[in-house]
């Protein structure tokens, strides 16, 4: 690659104005500039990448300068792609290495820009390399990564986060400040490969998720209780795309641990806050089980939707539907079209458009029409008196 680096002329007049050399140079004060200007193209001629600073003191015997405010640039094909703030920097050689300390801040350009901070990074220039080592956060408009370390690799557009990694989001319509957003899902995982660019996300270890109730205000000093919690074996999607894919098996169950749901791979629409799966699965709330072909989870209404194939089952009872409707926290569910309820008790079998049902305090739900016609069939046991038996008739109504 071709360098060039550009310093302001006659800098000795800005350190001494026209003193001699000291007499020990072993022992020579560092050159105050008063600007430094560093630059370098690429093969093609074109800008790679810029460094400047208001002021800058340069060890010749050391060959490092400390630079004030440094302000950085990378270009991509000519063109400005990442800018660079931090409070203070070192540069080592000529550009070999960048050492970045304080509120660094570099910003990845677009329609959509991201921007990464930390409290120190490293830039080498050469390898097209940037380590952030120091608490990294990354934030796109709606969401926020957090984890130990950082490595950016930009030729790839890979952002590599290590060390516990945190994937938060916030909803349209809420603050768009980070400090100031609440973040009604958090996924906690092992490791993140993320590009920020094309917005693709990778984490194929063991994935932890916890749903807050945006309605419910964390007092101060108490750590909040998630109203749900999922797991999965990894997760796959897109940020910008607004989808992340949980690796079978997922489960998502209540706090409580009065619910829970088993999954094969589901998808998490992040900007509408919903779950969905198109394969089968099943769950279970106190005494009631369900399963079905598919399900649809709005998390900010806590509704499970079974658009297909629903059976929902509890002792004694088998009620079966073309969709179902269920909402978590009120036990509340609705059943419609062709629904079919079972009681072993006299065998008695109900058929409606439309049947409700809530789960009382003993586990166990009730079902109810609400006010459409219903046919029942149940047949009668046979009598318990000696003489003869008659055979067990059926009555329908």
């Amino acid at each position: 690659m071709i360098s060039r680096f550009l310093f302001p002329t006659a800098l000795l007049l800005l350190v001494t104005g026209c003193a001699s050399a000291p007499r020990n140079p072993e022992r020579s004060q560092p050159f105050a500039f008063r600007a430094l200007d560093l630059r370098q193209q690429d093969p093609a001629g074109r800008p790679a990448w810029a460094l400047q600073s208001p002021e800058a003191r340069y060890d010749i015997s050391r060959k490092f300068a400390q630079a004030l405010r440094p302000r950085g640039t990378v270009y991509r094909d000519g063109k400005a792609s990442i800018e660079i703030a931090a409070q203070r920097g070192t540069v080592i050689g000529d550009g070999q290495a960048i050492q970045l300390e304080g509120d660094v801040r570099i910003r990845l350009l677009g329609n959509d820009p991201v921007e990464i901070n930390g409290d120190a990074a490293r830039w080498l220039p050469r390898e097209d390399l940037m380590v952030i080592d120091q608490r990294p956060v990354a934030t796109d408009r709606r969401s926020r990564i957090t984890a130990q370390t950082a490595r950016y690799l930009i030729n790839k557009d890979l952002v590599e986060l290590r060390g516990s990694p945190v994937l938060e989001h916030w909803q349209e319509g809420r603050s768009t400040d980070p400090k100031k957003a609440s973040f009604p899902l958090k996924v906690k995982t092992r490791w993140v490969d993320w590009k920020p660019d094309q917005g693709d996300l990778t984490a194929p270890a063991l994935v932890r998720g916890e749903r807050f109730d945006p309605a419910v205000k964390p007092k101060a000093g108490v750590k909040p209780k998630p109203a749900m919690v999922l797991t999965a074996r990894g997760l796959k999607g897109n940020l910008r795309a607004g989808y992340v894919d949980l690796l079978a098996p997922v489960q998502v169950r209540s706090a409580d641990r009065k619910g829970w749901l088993n999954a094969q791979q589901t998808r998490w629409a992040i900007n509408d806050q919903r779950l969905s799966s198109d394969r089968p699965f099943s769950g279970e709330l106190n005494a009631l089980k369900a399963k079905g072909q598919a399900f649809q989870i709005d998390l900010n209404a806590s509704d499970v939707l079974i658009p297909a194939d629903c059976v929902i089952e509890q002792p004694g009872e088998q009620l079966t539907a073309r969709t179902c409707l269920w909402n978590w926290p009120s036990g509340r569910f609705e059943a419609r079209d062709q629904v079919v309820l079972r009681r072993q008790t006299y065998k008695q079998i109900t058929r409606a458009d439309r049947l409700d049902g809530k789960i009382g305090n003993d586990g166990i739900a009730v079902f109810r029409s609400p006010g459409a016609r219903v046919n029942s069939r149940f047949t009668l046991p046979k009598s318990q008196q000696g003489g003869k038996q008659r055979p067990a008739t059926p009555i329908a109504f």
